[in-house]
């Protein structure tokens, strides 16, 4: 089985899926991390030297790519992923989609920390990251909410979690 996790940046895809596919038994992938490997080059890099359409475009064929792999995993899509070339749809067909929400406070908090390695927040002050959050992640909920599973971060239980995902590849 395919899982993928989608929802916005720093909403715990990475995290959450390492310990999923440490609980079941599965292959984890970070998206990010494999395109960084496969073109020798950081994702922040890709976006400062070729901009965001060419990175968006390099993330597609990541995903397909990392969809092809012949075994159970379980995919740590970026924030954006979803929300282009119709990869939620592609998801949805080659595989299971878990959408992490998380609270826009939460978001902030968590972002605040972690911006100078995130290109889509550089130069941004506290009040310009939180009226970003809230209008990117209004854009992007159309997308996320087309997951066939959505989960809550704050009440998140990695084993209940596992368990459905067991149920549902039965």
């Amino acid at each position: 089985m395919k899982v993928f996790l989608i929802g916005f940046m720093a909403s715990g895809k990475s995290t959450v899926g390492e310990e999923l596919a440490n609980v079941l038994g599965y292959k984890f992938v970070d998206l990010d991390t494999y395109i960084e490997k496969k073109y020798k080059k950081s994702v922040k890099l890709m976006f400062e030297i070729n901009g965001e359409d060419y990175f968006r475009r390099v993330e597609n064929e990541a995903l397909v790519d990392v969809s092809q792999i012949d075994d159970n995993i379980i995919v740590a899509s970026g924030g954006g992923t979803s929300c282009f070339y119709n990869s939620v749809e592609f998801m949805n067909k080659v595989g299971l989609t878990i959408y992490l929400r998380v609270e826009v406070s939460e978001l902030l908090s968590r972002l605040i920390e972690s911006k100078k390695d995130r290109p889509l927040l550089w130069g941004k002050s506290k009040e310009e990251l939180n009226n970003y959050i809230i209008r990117v992640l209004d854009e992007r909920k159309r997308y996320y909410e087309k997951a066939k599973i959505t989960v809550q971060m704050d009440k998140v239980n990695i084993n209940q979690l596992a368990n459905t995902i067991r149920s549902l590849s039965l």
